[in-house]
């Protein structure tokens, strides 16, 4: 026997109690089949539950509820009574408007818990774009929602907009681009904030390059993928910086210090006025295009320099072919795959120490494992074949470089 409820306030404080009754259980008893079809189930009846308010917003709008309590909009009602961000708001009064007037097969779809919101937001936004024509298939659209995620929708709506509109959908597209920006800030620590929103085609150059730089170098490469990530757009901004068969690679710095700082690397400042460590000091020093500015300090701004720049420092593209067939094509970390173009020529006794620019001192080695021995936990070493290799090693980082 069926019962028919035609009191919302009834209906409601049955699904209360049945809510209830789930939240007072302990999913940690259930099986792993019961716990599958509450996530399914509860994933359905919360779209179901979006049509139910959608269809009571509709109505409350049009006969004047929010008025009649005292708000200026059903928008600003609904911001206020559930503490939902006006923007928010002010959506879901149109979309419920949309659902009931213009978007019978959407409204239908989300009721029966095929489609979720994200895929209603996105029809939504293309029946703004191209109206009646969206209407007149609307019928095909739901049907590819039914089966696809919100994210192929979109795409899928893009190609029909552009069909039919493709002026609009041109202009929709530079329009939205507006949107784009980053931001790079300082923070006193000295540290760094990048922050932003990207076009859909700078994010997909720049996904497909962190693909390339942020992968793992070894098996033994413990960094997480944030660390990565950061340590990807480190290299791919070095490698912008200069053309990439430069020798180096990398872009330019000018350091200003005393011969004490250069010998020891403490105290070195950024050009910023930052501190740089040891670390820092020494594979800036052995790895980009640094001009080193040495001399003494007449007062907290003004400098008497002793020498401008050094001799020659980098590895010629000779010597890097060469050593791309002496070191194996890539890095000499055992297990790196990261390829020879993407290596430092590291001086295996320091260039600012006399180290000499040769065969002979020079190691190809990744930006990640190069820092590594600079921080001392790598040892450059010449095995009985004569090739080098990078083993660990427990020394504490060298004063002076490595």
């Amino acid at each position: 026997m069926t019962i028919t409820v035609t009191d919302p306030d009834t209906a409601l404080d049955g699904l209360g109690c049945q809510v209830d009754q789930l939240l007072a259980m302990d999913p940690a008893e259930w099986t792993l089949d019961q716990l599958q079809r509450t996530i399914l189930d509860v994933h359905t009846l919360t779209q179901q539950l979006a049509a139910v308010q959608a269809k009571a917003l509709a109505s409350f709008d049009t006969r004047g509820g929010a008025q009649l309590a005292g708000h200026r909009t059903t928008g600003d009602w609904l911001a206020t009574s559930t503490r939902t961000p006006a923007g928010h708001a002010g959506w879901w009064v149109h979309t419920a408007r949309a659902l009931r007037d213009v978007l019978p097969e959407t409204a239908t779809a989300l009721a029966d818990g095929a489609i979720t919101i994200d895929h209603v937001r996105a029809i939504r936004a293309a029946h703004r774009t191209i109206g009646d024509a969206l209407t007149t298939c609307e019928d095909t659209v739901v049907a590819f929602a039914r089966d696809h995620s919100a994210k192929d929708l979109r795409g899928f709506l893009d190609v029909l907009i552009q069909n039919y509109r493709p002026d609009d959908h041109d202009n929709n597209a530079e329009a939205a681009r507006t949107k784009r920006h980053a931001r790079l800030s300082a923070s006193l620590d000295g540290w760094w904030h990048l922050t932003g929103f990207l076009d859909p085609a700078t994010g997909a150059a720049l996904a497909a390059a962190l693909d390339v730089y942020a992968d793992k170098t070894s098996p033994d490469d413990h960094r997480t993928a944030g660390n990565r990530t950061a340590d990807a757009l480190a290299e791919i901004a070095h490698r912008a910086l200069a053309p990439i068969d430069r020798p180096s690679g990398l872009g330019h710095i000018t350091l200003t210090l005393t011969p004490d700082q250069l010998a020891t690397g403490l105290g070195v400042r950024w050009p910023s006025g930052l501190l740089a460590s040891r670390t820092d000091v020494h594979t800036t020093a052995c790895s980009a295009k640094v001009t080193y500015v040495v001399g003494i300090p007449t007062d907290p701004i003004h400098w008497q320099p002793l020498a401008v720049g050094f001799a020659q420092r980098y590895a010629t593209k000779a010597q890097r072919a060469a050593l791309a067939v002496r070191d194996g094509s890539g890095c000499v970390y055992p297990g790196c795959t990261v390829p020879a173009h993407r290596c430092i020529a590291h001086h295996i006794r320091p260039w600012d120490d006399r180290g000499p620019t040769d065969l002979t001192n020079l190691v190809l080695i990744c930006h990640f494992h190069h820092r590594t021995v600079h921080h001392g936990k790598l040892a450059i070493t010449r095995t009985p074949t004569g090739r080098y290799t990078a083993t660990p090693t427990n020394r504490a980082p060298p004063i002076g470089g490595p």
